[in-house]
């Protein structure tokens, strides 16, 4: 089962002394990274809800948008706006000016956010919890859809590789009832032998279903197939000069690179 890196989810909380919503976003990454706008909330807060995360959603670059409205959310340094307004006063008597006011309450020493009681804290996370499942099961359906197409490209691949064997045993056909000599059929046959690229080929396409199908999914896994994949598809048209093959050969790479590309959402 394919499980994508790309999810959105809403949390809101609301009861008779708070109102919370949280917006979650979550895009591929190799690592687990997350981005927060938020309220001050506490370190201890902050970790609860990293390690939350963290084991929820595994990996993904996660942006997390926490907005919260509380009573006495504000904290108002009233010595420090005292001390500020008569340095203001005396400056406009001094020197006869007149001075805009309204910026001194986005100065964070004079007013300020409290930090959240812990009970309030607590209320985020459970609005964290809401997003978070919300966002699996936008991931979970965006897996569905990455595997239909993992699907389609493995089944052209595969009608590929068909016909690079059917042409490959063609030829080998058409070169033993040659007229050539056995000694220099053997050494074209062994130089043109790409039998055991085909097996391998068709093996590895065979994990990748396994794979999509498996519990135990890992994108990582997957992409080493398809560089393997790759590596065989490269061997073939090296081994066989043939218009042909080399036309369902790159076709063949260039599935298993539209695979990888979808990998790469895969958590």
């Amino acid at each position: 089962m394919l499980i994508s890196m790309t999810g959105f989810g809403v949390g809101h909380y609301e009861d008779d002394n708070v109102v919370i919503d949280v917006e979650l976003k979550s895009f591929n990454s190799r690592y687990f990274e997350l981005n927060t706008r938020s309220f001050d909330l506490s370190g201890e807060a902050e970790y609860r809800i990293r390690t939350f995360l963290k084991n929820k959603l595994k990996r993904g670059s996660i942006n997390l948008s926490v907005k919260i409205d509380s009573k006495n959310q504000l904290k108002l340094n009233k010595h420090k706006l005292e001390s500020v307004l008569a340095a203001y006063k005396e400056i406009e008597k001094k020197y006869n000016l007149e001075l805009e006011y309204s910026h001194l309450l986005r100065n964070n020493d004079i007013m300020s956010f409290k930090l959240l009681p812990k009970s309030i804290e607590n209320k985020v996370l459970k609005a964290v919890k809401i997003a978070a499942d919300q966002a699996i099961e936008m991931r979970l359906k965006e897996g569905k859809s990455i595997e239909k197409e993992f699907i389609g490209y493995i089944s052209t691949a595969k009608k590929d590789l068909s016909k690079i064997e059917s042409i490959y045993l063609k030829s080998v056909n058409k070169k033993v009832n040659s007229k050539t000599t056995n000694e220099s059929k053997v050494e074209e046959l062994e130089k043109m032998d790409v039998t055991e690229e085909i097996d391998r080929t068709k093996s590895h396409f065979d994990q990748i279903i396994l794979s999509v199908k498996s519990k135990d999914l890992s994108g990582k896994k997957i992409n080493f197939i398809l560089q393997e994949i790759n590596r065989e598809s490269n061997t073939i048209l090296s081994k066989f000069l043939d218009k042909n093959i080399a036309k369902h050969a790159i076709s063949l790479k260039m599935q298993a690179e539209k695979l990888r590309e979808q990998v790469s959402n895969i958590l």
